[in-house]
């Protein structure tokens, strides 16, 4: 037989960890809720996060080449055509706003969780 040794209860929270995974929480979203021992949680906000990353990068990449392309920022093209966006502009417009409501949701829910675990380390340390 093949038995796997037996795990060690993890120890409780205490405050000096905790608030190190909220501040590690608001410093990339996830890594404090995954060193906390909530994993698929942190998992979870650091793919959003890092979705919302990748998705700026395009926008970004895309904001470069249309500079490039029409020799202005894209803002002064708008502003030249009396305010009314280009074809093709809506799209990525939605892109970048994207990837800010992305991040901001993942910095959110990486705060509460963040707090929780405060809050969980609290409850310990009354015991």
């Amino acid at each position: 037989m093949n038995a796997s040794p037996p795990t060690l209860p993890k120890p409780p929270l205490d405050r000096d960890r905790a608030k190190t995974c909220l501040w590690s929480n608001l410093a990339c979203p996830g890594t404090g809720s995954w060193l906390a021992g909530r994993r698929v949680t942190g998992a979870l906000q650091f793919t959003l996060a890092t979705c919302a990353f990748l998705l700026s990068i395009a926008w970004g990449v895309w904001f470069l080449s249309e500079w490039a392309r029409a020799g202005k920022l894209p803002m002064l093209v708008i502003y030249d055509n009396g305010g009314v966006l280009p074809p093709g502009y809506l799209k990525y417009l939605f892109i970048g706003l994207g990837s800010l409501g992305l991040f901001a949701l993942s910095l959110v829910w990486a705060f509460i969780t963040g707090l929780l675990i405060c809050r969980e380390a609290k409850r310990n340390e009354a015991r």
